[in-house]
């Protein structure tokens, strides 16, 4: 992945000479997104073995596995759109062919700690209007699926139990995922909870990792910016 970035300088020393330093600057979103694909990719493999009760601690496993594709989704977004803001600061060829005022606000915009601190969409949609490129449909399909993911991600970071027959803000969560239609956790029982339990399979794993590509890459398309991934790149982040 695309995710290393190389800052040359010569220093010229009276008694040495002449040396070399090379700053690294090392982005994570593509890291983010390869262990998002290992973690749904190994969730399968435990479902795809085990068709019968399983073991305590192979439940832990692959709950965890699950918890992590969605988790590590999330991060992989929020770590390409500040990329995005830095790529413009350090005025790098991402930005080569737009009127360099373009890069510049988004630099001077990133200076601001209520910009850093904003949230993901809204920080997705501050760089498109900057860029005067096409705007999400905040009604799509694929916009409302990052939105439910993220809310996801929260639910599951910033945990409040409830309980099962008295469920309130998991029961949200719980409706809208419903309406995803991906596969349930195998382990589960029919009278659990939907969240956090019946959704907590490989299908919602490979929901947000598949979920999260797609919307970069979109975005990606409406700036005008090369794709985030190439072919073979984009084999690495198979989910089964």
């Amino acid at each position: 992945m695309a995710d290393k970035h190389l800052k040359d300088s010569i220093k010229v020393n009276s008694t040495l000479g002449v040396s070399a330093t090379v700053s690294l600057k090392t982005n994570f979103s593509g890291h983010h997104m390869l262990s998002a694909a290992h973690f749904a990719r190994q969730s399968a493999i435990i479902e795809k073995n085990y068709k019968d009760e399983i073991t305590d601690e192979l439940r832990a496993e692959h709950r965890a596995y699950v918890t992590g594709a969605i988790i590590v989704s999330v991060a992989s977004l929020e770590a390409t759109i500040n990329e995005v803001f830095i790529s413009a600061v350090d005025n790098e060829n991402l930005f080569e062919d737009f009127d360099p005022t373009i890069p510049k606000v988004l630099a001077e915009l990133w200076s601001l700690d209520v910009v850093k601190k904003t949230r993901f969409l809204e920080k997705c949609r501050l760089v498109l209007d900057v860029a005067n490129k096409e705007k999400f449909n905040t009604k799509s399909s694929l916009f409302r699926k990052v939105e439910l993911l993220i809310n996801l991600r929260n639910a599951l970071v910033h945990y409040k139990p409830e309980w099962d027959t008295d469920l309130k803000k998991h029961k949200n969560v719980g409706d809208a995922l419903k309406k995803c239609c991906f596969k349930t956790n195998p382990f589960s029982h029919a009278n659990d909870a939907f969240f956090p339990k019946r959704c907590l399979g490989h299908g919602c794993a490979e929901w947000s990792v598949k979920s999260t590509i797609e919307f970069i890459e979109d975005f990606y398309r409406r700036m005008g910016f090369p794709p985030k991934w190439s072919k073979h790149q984009l084999s690495r982040l198979k989910t089964t």
